[in-house]
């Protein structure tokens, strides 16, 4: 996967960092070996090791503009990272890599999975009022953006609160569409799972977007990257 992705982007450009959080595997050491940098925490959580990584970058690599998140154990496809970046360079500050409009993707990620990506987004629309297809792990923030939302949820709802409170920041986003691969190594806690676990991640998942709206009210302006309809009017103007 690193490899795969060291060849996919601009080692002038970009930085790989690997966040790992209670890992008990090689992943350190083997990721270290290729290169990338290493932020290690013992706290157990998607989020956790994430943020991790985004303070090691914060604290090392203070002229980096935005950040780009997707999943190490193979599901994102590298290739799709060329896509964030473009949409980015357009002006929008959250761009998400949506899985589940592609219908390729479902035997992938399986019926239950799809159908609760697909519920979550939904409400996830209804806290932010805007229309989301996916809660996707593959996704580009613009750092000044990152820090204005100041995720508080580091578990299941470490990608729903990001969502929502962009939304109501006024931020410029959009979605582009993403593969989704199988699994290279690990054990999955959220897909692939039974229809019971699945129920059970869904609410905490539905009550941190809950919490996320709360923190938040909506904003008219737009802060963050330029809005939808000045880039429609840019594009015009361009072509």
């Amino acid at each position: 996967m690193l490899d795969e992705l060291s060849g996919t982007i601009d080692p002038e450009k970009f930085v790989i960092v690997v966040g790992v959080n209670g890992s008990s595997d090689r992943t350190a050491e083997v990721a270290r070996g290729r290169g990338a940098l290493i932020a290690e925490t013992t706290e157990r959580g998607y989020g956790h090791g994430c943020q991790r990584a985004i303070d090691l970058v914060a604290a090392t690599l203070p002229s980096v503009r935005a950040y780009i998140f997707l999943a190490g154990d193979g599901a994102s496809d590298p290739q799709d990272v060329r896509k964030l970046v473009a949409a980015y360079e357009q002006g929008y500050a959250f761009v998400l890599g949506a899985r589940t409009g592609q219908v390729r993707n479902w035997p992938v990620m399986r019926f239950s999975h799809v159908i609760a990506n697909f519920a979550l987004a939904l409400w996830c629309g209804l806290l932010a009022r805007r229309w989301f297809t996916d809660l996707a792990p593959l996704r580009l923030i613009d750092r000044e953006l990152f820090e204005a939302i100041a995720p508080q949820e580091k578990t299941f709802g470490w990608t729903i609160e990001p969502q929502v409170v962009a939304a109501r920041l006024g931020a410029a986003i959009c979605e582009v569409p993403a593969s989704e691969r199988p699994r290279l190594a690990g054990a999955q806690k959220v897909s692939g799972v039974t229809w019971r676990r699945t129920f059970s991640i869904g609410c905490r998942i539905l009550a941190a977007g809950f919490r996320a709206r709360s923190r938040f009210q909506r904003r008219t302006n737009v802060e963050f990257g330029r809005s939808e309809r000045e880039l429609v009017t840019h594009t015009q103007r361009g072509s």
